[in-house]
């Protein structure tokens, strides 16, 4: 059930990323909305596995367990460790008007983001090996 929350708060946050970077240029409200979806619910399921792994005994006791050898997992929790800094910096710049930085940031984040995503999709499962 873990990792079903953690998936689904994941395709929330990538489906409001996406939405926002559509509507970046047709409609402003609608691009900060979506952008704003996409950043909060990154941000609850970055603190829900943070929780878990550190402060309620480790994700195996959620029954989340790696398919993958452990040095490709912290390969993994590195970019998204970096796509959550490149994700606050973003909201950030945005949410100050700084648009040339945001807009270039973008560039590497939605490439980036949708790898960690898609990559953590095929990391972790809710059954052992």
């Amino acid at each position: 059930m873990a990792l079903f929350l953690v998936n689904s708060l994941m395709t929330i946050s990538i489906i409001g990323f996406y939405l926002g970077y559509f509507f970046r240029k047709r409609d402003q409200k609608l691009h900060r909305f979506f952008n704003t979806i996409g950043i909060l619910a990154n941000l609850t399921a970055a603190v829900y596995l943070l929780g878990m792994k550190y402060l309620l005994g480790g994700i195996a006791v959620h029954q989340i367990y790696p398919t993958a050898p452990e040095i490709i997992i912290h390969i993994h929790r590195f970019f998204a460790a970096i796509a959550l800094i490149l994700m606050l910096c973003m909201g950030y710049l945005g949410w100050k008007r700084k648009r040339n930085l945001h807009v270039k940031l973008h560039y590497i984040f939605l490439p980036l983001y949708t790898i960690v995503y898609i990559s953590g999709l095929f990391l972790f499962q809710s059954k052992p090996l």
